[in-house]
């Protein structure tokens, strides 16, 4: 069982699907502030949910992550995560017919046979 003081969050699972160590993850990190510092250690923390996080805190791991801070709270990218980044990599001009077919594939599911 886990002992999570916290709330869960996808930090871990996208850091290993970009294949970061802790160590890498905290040095990509770019913060201002109080926060301009921080620690591996501090990260693996808060992916268990042993130490709380900040917005600024979030938003950094986000963008070194190259993710929104929704998808660190909210997509497990093992289930989801290659579409979002397949989508996100569509250019604007294609994005709409993209979109569309993905529309048409969902509301497929389940109505053959």
């Amino acid at each position: 069982m886990e002992d999570r003081k916290y709330g869960k969050t996808f930090i871990r699972e996208w850091r290993l699907h970009r294949g970061l160590s802790l160590r890498r993850l905290a040095g990509r990190l770019e913060l201002d502030g109080p926060d301009d510092t921080f620690s591996h250690a501090s990260i693996g923390r808060i992916e268990t949910g042993k130490q709380p996080y900040t917005q600024p805190i979030l938003e950094a791991i986000a963008a070194a992550l190259d993710v929104t801070v929704a998808d660190l709270l909210m997509v497990d990218p093992d289930k989801e995560g290659e579409v979002i980044d397949l989508v996100r990599r569509i250019n604007a001009k294609n994005r709409d017919a993209a979109i569309r077919m993905l529309k048409a594939l969902a509301e497929g599911t389940g109505t053959d046979g």
